[in-house]
């Protein structure tokens, strides 16, 4: 059957580990605590500014707690701090909520320690007092007034105040209309100053203007001037390299004369001995007689060649004009002295002299030379095949070269010899050590007669390359890239 509704339910029991029975406890009803506000602070309570005041300790974040007994606006976290477990029993806080709603006194009347109504002011403390205040402030002697006095002193105050604020308007007026006129003036003063500039200035611009086209007219006459007198240079050098080559013509051919004359006068003395000598007895004295002349023949023909050495070596080596790539070398102490004063190109140029027999030697003075790994420099010193000369001038073609090479770049010295034949590029790299320096002395020994060439640096034996062309001559290459120092060599 079904039990009624009203109907109790029983309570479950409990066995302990002793095995007895257990009355369950009885749960005790929690009661709800009401909202206790203190009556007086119920009335307070009154809605002022609709923004939460700032923590009045930190003064930077706003106040989460309004403590009534410390009176003091707190965040968080300046609460935590001051009010201790202690305090937090003693002190009242309330927690701020939007609407803001302040719990400070209103009846701003009443005094706050006795709660009486304040009817004087004392000087000595500053504060109006209630009836309470005048006894303790009469026995301490304090200065006191009434309200009404105190009201018209602080009137009074007002008024001075209010007075100097007027006197401060009045001239802060003042400088403001004295600033006006002078900024005024001064832009006046401007104008005036940047149109004399301008006038100035166009002025200055039209007198510099017609020096420039005057001294561009000088110029360019000087220049005129200039390549006329050099075209004229020019041709009497060539009219006299002309005559030159016309004498050293005919030297050669009366050489070949001369040659000629003695090997007639062999064979007619040849002759009258053979004549002579046609019984088989005399055969052999014709032919000691013979061999006597052919040694005497060689002997001259040597004598001859020295002579033709000694004044072939008297004719000293100097660069050819002529034979300067660009133009970029330029030329001095009679065309013994090369140096490059460009830093953007290479300069290169060819001696005058041929070389095709004989020994010679080609000595070299380093001038100016920097000796500093952190610069880019080249000096090329060596011989190139005479017919590749105006093709090496023209397309910079290094065919049938050989010569001593010195390199500055990218903080390292190379010193090397290089040759250069039917396009094949072969060379031989030396230590870091060996490298050209101003003051220093390099040799260059042609032997014409076995083809070879060999080079000398202060006297140190560099080693050297054989088949050489029939015909050489003398070249260098100079180019500065950076350092102070530019490349400069003399034949000597």
């Amino acid at each position: 059957m079904n039990k009624p509704k009203n109907s109790k339910k029983k309570q479950k029991t409990k066995i302990n580990n002793k095995g007895k029975y257990e009355k369950p406890k009885r749960r005790k009803k929690k009661k709800k605590q009401k909202n206790k506000d203190p009556k007086s602070l119920r009335d307070i309570q009154i809605p002022v500014d609709p923004q939460i005041p700032h923590c009045e300790v930190c003064e930077e974040k706003k106040a989460d707690f309004y403590c009534t007994k410390c009176k003091v606006h707190y965040c968080q976290n300046c609460e935590s701090e001051v009010h201790t477990s202690f305090l937090k029993k003693k002190h009242k806080e309330f927690i701020f909520q939007e609407p803001y709603i302040s719990r400070k006194k209103i009846n701003s009347n009443l005094c706050n320690k006795h709660k009486e109504e304040l009817c004087l002011y004392c000087k000595d403390e500053n504060e109006l007092i209630c009836g309470e205040c005048y006894v303790t402030c009469r026995i301490n002697n304090h200065t006191m007034l009434g309200l009404g006095e105190y009201s018209n002193e602080i009137s009074e105050k007002i008024k001075i105040i209010l007075n100097k604020i007027q006197n401060v308007e009045i001239q802060s007026k003042e400088t403001i209309q004295k600033s006006l006129e002078l900024k005024n003036k001064f832009k006046i003063e401007i104008k005036e100053l940047s149109n004399l500039i301008e006038n100035k200035s166009d002025l200055l611009i039209q007198k510099i203007q017609k020096s420039k086209i005057n001294h561009l007219d000088v110029i360019k006459k000087v220049g005129i001037i200039a390549d006329t007198k050099f075209d004229q240079i020019m041709s009497i050098n060539e009219v006299k390299q002309e005559e030159i080559n016309e004498t050293k013509k005919q030297i050669k051919i009366l050489k070949k004369l001369k040659k000629d004359k003695k090997t007639i006068k062999l064979i007619r003395e040849s002759k009258e001995i053979i004549e002579k000598s046609i019984d088989k007895e005399k055969e052999e004295e014709g032919k000691e007689e013979i061999r006597r002349l052919s040694q005497r023949v060689k002997k001259e023909e040597k004598e001859e060649f020295e002579e033709e050495k000694e004044e072939f070596e008297e004719e000293k080596e100097e660069f050819d004009p002529k034979m300067n790539l660009r133009n970029i070398i330029k030329l001095k102490n009679e065309n013994k002295t090369a140096w490059n004063p460009s830093s953007r190109f290479f300069g290169r140029i060819c001696g005058k002299k041929i070389y095709y027999r004989g020994k010679h030697q080609i000595k070299i003075k380093i001038d100016q030379c920097s000796n500093s790994k952190d610069d880019i420099n080249y000096i090329y010193l060596g011989v190139i095949k005479t017919e590749n000369i105006e093709h090496f001038i023209k397309s910079e073609d290094y065919e049938k070269t050989y010569y001593f090479s010195t390199v500055w770049n990218k903080k390292k010295i190379k010193s090397r010899k290089v040759k250069n034949e039917n396009g094949k590029h072969t060379r031989e790299d030396y230590s870091n050590e060996l490298y050209l320096k101003k003051n220093d002395i390099f040799e260059i020994s042609l032997d014409m007669d076995q083809k070879k060439i060999s080079f000398k640096f202060n006297e140190k034996n560099l080693g050297g390359w054989e088949n050489l062309p029939e015909k050489v001559n003398f070249f260098t290459t100079l180019c500065y890239r950076k350092g102070e120092e530019k490349n400069q060599i003399t034949i000597i």
